[in-house]
């Protein structure tokens, strides 16, 4: 003998006494979604997607940007420092025979990072630096083997990335010998870098 709840409609036995029949299909449990239904949350998280990818690209960007801006300072203080235990000399003009002007530096400026800009795109991995500075070669315009004193302008650009468009396409990094650095077309770095620094 089965025993029935008085409200309980049974699958087999048809209605409750007292009762309307309800559908077979409002016994069973909770529907799943549809197709349609998917499409629409995974079109609604692809929108989601591509407004904040190019949102996170950026902030990205900027902070990458904010740290070689952080090491530059740092590298030109490091320079700065060099010439006030060197007879206010700048180190010597590159040379195959000596050592590299980032390992003069090591003493003043230790730490492997301070050279590395995160927006390279493979300079650092080769050469141990993403950075140069104002050894151009040219007596007239470069600050290597020089007196702090023989350097007129306070803003003469003094390190820089090692190649341009890492912070945005024709831009550069660059820190001046009065220790701001900003982000600055790149041609316009170039044409400080041939004017003279007396």
């Amino acid at each position: 003998m089965e025993i029935r709840h008085p409200g309980y409609a049974s699958p087999r036995s048809g209605c409750a006494r007292g009762s309307e029949c309800a559908p077979a299909t409002a016994v069973r449990g909770a529907r799943g979604f549809t197709v349609v239904e998917l499409l629409v949350v995974i079109a609604i998280i692809g929108v989601l997607v591509a407004i904040l990818l190019p949102v996170l690209n950026k902030a990205r960007s900027s902070s990458q940007a904010v740290g070689c801006l952080s090491n530059l300072r740092h590298i030109t203080l490091g320079l700065n420092l060099y010439a006030a235990d060197n007879h206010h000399y700048f180190p010597a003009p590159a040379d195959v025979s000596r050592v590299s002007w980032e390992s003069v530096l090591r003493t003043y400026l230790s730490a492997r990072e301070a050279y590395h800009c995160l927006s390279d795109g493979g300079v650092y991995e080769q050469y141990g630096s993403s950075y140069d500075w104002r050894d151009t070669g040219d007596p007239r315009t470069t600050a290597a083997g020089r007196t702090v004193g023989e350097i007129r302008r306070a803003n003469v650009i003094f390190a820089f990335d090692a190649l341009p468009d890492w912070h945005g396409r024709g831009k550069i990094n660059a820190a001046m010998l009065d220790g701001s650095a900003a982000t600055m077309n790149y041609q316009d770095c170039l044409r400080d870098l041939d004017t003279q620094i007396e």
